[in-house]
C-alpha cells in the first residue's frame, strides 16, 4: 500500500480496498434489491465521514429506480471509470455478478502487487524528487553562507587555491549575483513537478487511471478489451460496448481515437482491423485476436490480450523506477564528490605548508 492509499484509507476516501469491498457487497445483492439496499444501509452505517456520504447516495440512487451503472456514474470518485464501464456493459447480460466480482479481484490483485513491490513509479518519483530537493537546499546553504566565508579564510593564508575550489567560489559568486534568475522558476518547477505526481497518483487511486491518461490512447487498451469481452461473449454488438466506453473516457486525444474506432465500427468495418488502424492495437496483437476470432474464443482473445498488455506495462513501469534510485545517487554522489574536491583540497594544501613552516 503506498503512503498516498494509505492518507485515503486514513481520512476515509475511495481507494482500491474499499472499491474491491463495495463490489464483492454489490456482486452479493445482485438480483435481490431489498438484500441489496439493506447491505448499503449497514454498510453506510459501519463507515465514516466521506465513504459513509457515497455510499447513502449510492443508496439512495438506487432506491429511486436508477440503474447500478447509472448510479455509479452520478457519484463521483465512488468507483474506478473503467469498472463502471463494465458494470454497464454487463448489465442486462445476466453476468454482472461475475463481472462484480472479477473487477473486485482485479483491485485486490493490483493493490496486493503493488504492496508487494518497492513502490508504483508515481511514489518513487516523489521520494526521488524529495531528496533532490534536500539536497539542492544543503547546497545552496553551503553556496550562500559557507563558501564566502571559505574564500575569505584561505586568502588571508596567502594559499593558492586548486582549480576545483575556484570553480566551487565562481559558482557561489554566480548563484550570489543572479540568484532572482533562479529562485522563482525553480520553485515553480519543484511546487509543480510535486504538485502534479502527487494529483497523478490521488486520481490514479480513485478514478482508476494517472493524469494525462487521455493523451496516451494505449493506456485504455486493457479496459476497451475487457469491455469488447463482456459483449463477446453474451453475443451483444461491440459496438453497443464502445459506446459505453466512451461515456466513462475523460476529454482528450484518447476519446477521438476511441470514437474514430467506434464510427469505424458502427460503419460495419471489422473491429480488430479498426483497432489496428486507429493506432490502438500493433500487428502482434491483431494476429493473436484473428487467431482466436478463427477458432471462436474471441472473448478469451480480448481478456488474455489486456491481462497481457498490462502485465507488459507493469514490467516496463517496474524496471523504469529501478533506475530511478541509482539515478538520485549518482547526481548527489556528483555533487557530494564537487563540493568536497573544493573544500578539502585547500586545507590539504594549507596543512601542508603549515607543516614545511613547522620543520
Amino acid at each position: 500500500m503506498t503512503f498516498v492509499q494509505m492518507w485515503l484509507f486514513m481520512t476515509n476516501r475511495s481507494e482500491p480496498l474499499r472499491q474491491a469491498s463495495l463490489l464483492m457487497l454489490l456482486a452479493g445483492g445482485v438480483g435481490h434489491g431489498d438484500t441489496l439496499l439493506q447491505s448499503l444501509r449497514a454498510h453506510e452505517q459501519e463507515s465514516k465521514s466521506i465513504w459513509a456520504s457515497k455510499i447513502g447516495q449510492l443508496r439512495m440512487l438506487l432506491e429511486q429506480g436508477h440503474s447500478l451503472s447509472g448510479a455509479l456514474s452520478i457519484i463521483s470518485e465512488l468507483l474506478p471509470d473503467q469498472t463502471v464501464t463494465s458494470i454497464r456493459v454487463a448489465e442486462g447480460t445476466g453476468a454482472l455478478a461475475d463481472v462484480l466480482m472479477d473487477e473486485a479481484r482485479r483491485l485486490h490483485e493490483q493493490t496486493r502487487s503493488k504492496s508487494l513491490a518497492t513502490g508504483t513509479l508515481e511514489q518513487d518519483l516523489l521520494w526521488a524528487a524529495a531528496l533532490l530537493t534536500i539536497a539542492t537546499s544543503i547546497v545552496t546553504f553551503l553556496i550562500v553562507f559557507i563558501v564566502p566565508k571559505f574564500k575569505e579564510i584561505f586568502i588571508g593564508f596567502g594559499v593558492a587555491l586548486p582549480p576545483a575550489t575556484m570553480t566551487v567560489i565562481g559558482v557561489s559568486d554566480f548563484a550570489l549575483s543572479h540568484w532572482y534568475l533562479f529562485i522563482v522558476p525553480v520553485t515553480a518547477t519543484v511546487v509543480v513537478f510535486f504538485w502534479l505526481v502527487y494529483s497523478s497518483l490521488w486520481k490514479k487511486l480513485t478514478h482508476g487511471y494517472p493524469r494525462f491518461a487521455g493523451l496516451w490512447p494505449r493506456y485504455w487498451l486493457p479496459g476497451v478489451l475487457r469491455t469488447l469481452s463482456l459483449s463477446a461473449a453474451s453475443g451483444q454488438p461491440l459496438g453497443r460496448a464502445l459506446d459505453c466506453v466512451m461515456q466513462d473516457l475523460p476529454p482528450g486525444r484518447s476519446a477521438k481515437v476511441v470514437s474514430a474506432l467506434r464510427h469505424r465500427v458502427h460503419g460495419g468495418e471489422d473491429a480488430i482491423a479498426a483497432m489496428q488502424s486507429v493506432g490502438l492495437l500493433r500487428a502482434s496483437e491483431a494476429a493473436f485476436l484473428h487467431s482466436s476470432l478463427k477458432t471462436h474464443h474471441l472473448d478469451w482473445g480480448f481478456r488474455h490480450l489486456a491481462d497481457s498488455v498490462e502485465r507488459r506495462r507493469w514490467n516496463l513501469f517496474r524496471r523504469l523506477s529501478q533506475f530511478i534510485g541509482p539515478g538520485v545517487v549518482l547526481i548527489v554522489g556528483a555533487i557530494v564528490m564537487f563540493l568536497a574536491r573544493g573544500f578539502f583540497e585547500p586545507l590539504i594544501t594549507l596543512l601542508d605548508d603549515l607543516s614545511r613552516e613547522g620543520r
